[in-house]
């Protein structure tokens, strides 16, 4: 399991470092009056999303402990919006969330509910997008 979460945490890692790489390849007008390409046609966005689902599978495949399941949706869920992250990355990473779906079952219901506060204060109803609205329903269903 611990192989798992490790290719989790890399994969998130590797996205971060591309996005950077994107940014500093990138200018203001690329992708402009659709001429170019723009940051958001880079085809790190695809492959993070593909990898991260293909991991998180695999987690759940393998019957992960509480403790592991919380280690992981913590991954996908508890990133800090800091500079660390570039502002042209923080749409892929709302839409990562919901990779965490298939493991929050595992949490237990008091961890589940930690999570869903959290999450509650992090995104307001008219704030979520469809991905946090699944994130949320399967939190709220696991912290009943």
């Amino acid at each position: 399991m611990e192989e798992l979460l490790t290719a989790l945490e890399q994969a998130i890692e590797d996205y971060r470092t591309a996005m950077k790489e994107c940014e500093k390849k990138y200018r203001p007008t690329d992708g402009l009056f659709g001429f170019g390409h723009s940051i958001k046609d880079d085809p790190c966005h695809a492959q993070v999303d593909e990898r991260v689902e293909k991991i998180a599978a695999e987690i759940r495949d393998a019957g992960p402990s509480p403790q592991d399941a919380e280690r992981a949706v913590l991954m996908l869920l508890a990133r800090d919006d800091t500079p660390a992250w570039p502002v042209s990355a923080q749409f892929m990473l709302r839409a990562l969330e919901r990779h965490c779906i298939p493991l929050i079952p595992f949490l237990s219901s008091e961890t589940a509910y930690g999570f869903l506060k959290k999450y509650d204060a992090r995104y307001k109803r008219w704030d979520r997008f469809p991905a946090q609205v699944e994130v949320y329903k399967a939190l709220k269903a696991r912290a009943k």
